[in-house]
């Protein structure tokens, strides 16, 4: 940040080398932008989010608590429309209620607000776990959901939870996006002083074109089956949280990598 005539300007920088023709640097070209109104506009569409957030929170639970004792009183055959009217009524609610969880979380990491509970973390139990949650649903879409860890593994310094919301989401996409017969990695290895935890599968892969914006909020692309496109920036906020950073590999028709780099 910078003052101009006593107002203080955000400022971001890119730099570029140039070149003589015989191959050593002459010198750089500095390119200032000035970002001060793009940052306040995020900031108010940050707040907005989370104070609309927490106001559908209330009466939308409250929706879906009545309806659901409706249903308890509704009785039609199982093939009738009435069913499929029923069906489709609880299964947007449901989606409502994820999306509006997704803003009201987004907007807690963004404002700052979400704190973590750090302990010691076995990398290990965290995978076996999220494997468990999704062995059953795997098995019925006849995906294969293997667990390759690199051993031993250093305990993580993370908040379990959280990181538990990461693989959790990144497994809910490889499962939306790889065929039957399909295969799911979940695997730890250690790089350094990182451990490098991903979820790869041998879906439909994303655009290379598109793959630099997979992380940006109510973004959707290539792989467009359901979501508001926040689960993606949800767990790149978190990651980051804890000091780490999270990527892509993707190869369109082929499959696609996602991973997140944690400090040990």
């Amino acid at each position: 940040a910078i003052d101009i005539d006593g107002e203080s300007r955000l400022l971001t920088y890119s730099m570029t080398p140039v070149s003589h023709t015989k191959g050593h640097i002459l010198g750089a070209v500095m390119v200032l932008h000035d970002v001060t109104e793009q940052r306040a506009f995020e900031r108010v569409r940050s707040e907005f989010v989370l104070r609309a957030s927490h106001e559908l929170r209330t009466p939308v639970t409250g929706m879906h608590m009545a309806f659901g004792l409706l249903q308890e009183r509704l009785h039609f055959a199982p093939e009738s429309r009435e069913a499929d009217l029923l069906n489709t009524v609880t299964e947007e609610m449901q989606r409502l209620m994820q999306l509006i969880n997704d803003l009201l979380n987004f907007s807690r990491y963004q404002n700052g607000l979400q704190k973590l509970k750090l302990a010691p973390c076995s990398i290990e139990t965290l995978l076996e776990e999220a494997r468990a949650r999704y062995e059953g649903q795997a098995q019925e879409q006849d995906i294969v959901l293997m667990l390759d860890i690199q051993e031993p593994m250093p305990r993580l310094h993370a908040d379990q939870s959280q990181l538990e919301r990461v693989l959790d989401n990144l497994l809910d996409n490889a499962l939306r996006h790889t065929p039957p017969s399909g295969l799911i990695r979940l695997q730890a290895r250690r790089h350094g002083e990182r451990a490098i935890i991903s979820v790869e599968d041998n879906g439909e892969g994303i655009a290379y074109g598109q793959q630099g914006r997979i992380f940006e909020p109510f973004v959707q692309v290539g792989r467009k089956k359901g979501g508001a496109g926040l689960g993606l920036a949800l767990c790149k906020e978190i990651v980051q949280l804890h000091g780490g950073r999270m990527g892509v590999y993707s190869r369109p028709g082929q499959g696609t990598q996602f991973y997140m780099a944690l400090p040990l």
